[in-house]
């Protein structure tokens, strides 16, 4: 879901810090290390998403908003549920998964494509965000991100990108 342009970019960083874990000294390290690890991924991620739930994207028309020009720190821009964002900003792949096959890498090729078919964030709403918790998605997604949406009702809508 990311280009090549944008994965060798960021490569260096995550160079640097799966080889931080993998060298690291004791338990301490390690832990703090795979923390920087991430924070990386969320940063990496941290662009307009290419994904939105087709209920996402509704709250967003009605507050003439366009989702796929926003980033997770606009989130508040579509109102608040309960004194939080109505608005969540999803990793359809957990952070951790993107993290664990980072660290199991064995050459740079291998973790450009890990990088490049990273599926990255989707606006969806807090009660989607609800149903995904409910059903044990907090940080797994059996099946994949795509079956464990559907099992939760998540209809996603990606955005048209214009051709060349």
């Amino acid at each position: 879901m990311y280009s090549r342009e944008h994965a060798e970019k960021w490569l260096p960083g995550f160079i640097w810090a799966t080889d931080l874990y993998r060298n690291a000294d004791d338990k301490t390290d390690r832990s703090i290390a795979r923390t920087l690890l991430r924070k990386l991924v969320a940063k990496y991620s941290d662009r307009p998403p290419k994904m939105a739930s087709k209920n996402a994207l509704a709250l967003a028309v009605a507050q003439g908003k366009n989702l796929f020009e926003m980033r997770w720190a606009h989130r508040n821009r579509c109102g608040k549920v309960n004194g939080k964002p109505a608005l969540m900003w999803e990793h359809t792949t957990p952070n951790s998964v993107l993290c664990d096959k980072l660290l199991e890498c064995k050459s740079e090729e291998e973790m450009l494509k890990e990088l490049m078919e990273y599926s990255g964030v989707c606006w969806i709403t807090r009660a989607e965000d609800d149903a995904l918790n409910a059903a044990g998605y907090l940080s797994k997604r059996p099946g994949g991100w795509k079956e464990c949406y559907k099992n939760v009702g998540i209809e996603v809508i990606m955005v048209k990108e214009e051709s060349p």
